[in-house]
């Protein structure tokens, strides 16, 4: 299921879906899509050899902001292993059964490497020169410029609490929102008792050390990776 963007559509009327603002947003409306990769348990990988395995770390990707908090991201790839070095097995069948699951696991699109895809980074932290700005609000004037309905508005935000990193906005003067994006990488969100940030459209709690905590750890209660949700428009 893709994700659209407001800004890869042309006709940006037909890419938003306007809510009332006492609409709440259903189940329909979240996709979710796996930043991690879901954990084998020990029994598991003890008795299964591993198809998969990860790459190195890539670059670090550019800030997403220039300044006032943005994020960086680091990913690697849950690479197939090279199904030839079974070819010196002395038992026919285990190459063929290595391969035959090779060939299922590359059908059913799931790699078997513990640990997660990405990590993130906040980064240029130090505040924007001159007064104090609202990010949502600088995000939602963008629009504008944009024809909606064949109207233009000026866009402020609107806040909703089920999807904290969608950049709703509300007409001013009007009773209706709509979901135009995704926030920007390092918008602030809320969670209550501790510091948070967006990062690709979900919540992050950071740490001391400035990295995104739910991005880079593993669940310890159920043992699989975290996942970013995304809201779909």
């Amino acid at each position: 299921m893709s994700v659209i963007y407001a800004s890869k559509v042309k006709c940006l009327a037909k890419a938003f879906v306007v809510r009332s603002i006492s609409t709440a947003l259903s189940d329909a409306d979240i996709a979710t899509t796996e930043v991690g990769i879901p954990q084998l348990s020990d029994a598991t990988r003890m008795n299964q050899t591993s198809m998969y395995a990860w790459s190195s770390w890539g670059a670090w990707s550019s800030c997403s902001r220039t300044c006032g908090g943005g994020v960086a991201v680091q990913e690697r790839q849950c690479l197939p292993r090279d199904p030839t070095r079974w070819r010196r097995s002395r038992k026919r069948r285990k190459l063929v059964r290595s391969i035959d699951r090779l060939r299922r696991a590359r059908e059913t699109h799931v790699p078997d490497c513990p640990g997660l895809a990405k990590r993130y980074h906040e980064c240029n932290t130090a505040a924007c020169p001159g007064p104090v700005r609202d990010s949502r609000a600088d995000q939602c004037a963008v629009y504008d410029r944009r024809p909606f309905r064949g109207r233009f508005y000026t866009w402020v935000p609107y806040v909703d609490g089920n999807s904290p990193c969608t950049l709703n906005c509300r007409p001013r003067g009007q009773q209706f929102y709509a979901s135009l994006a995704l926030v920007a990488d390092g918008t602030p969100c809320t969670k209550p008792g501790y510091r948070a940030i967006c990062v690709q459209g979900a919540c992050k709690v950071q740490n001391k050390s400035s990295n995104v905590e739910e991005s880079i750890i593993n669940d310890k209660r159920s043992n699989v990776a975290k996942s970013t949700t995304y809201v779909r428009y």
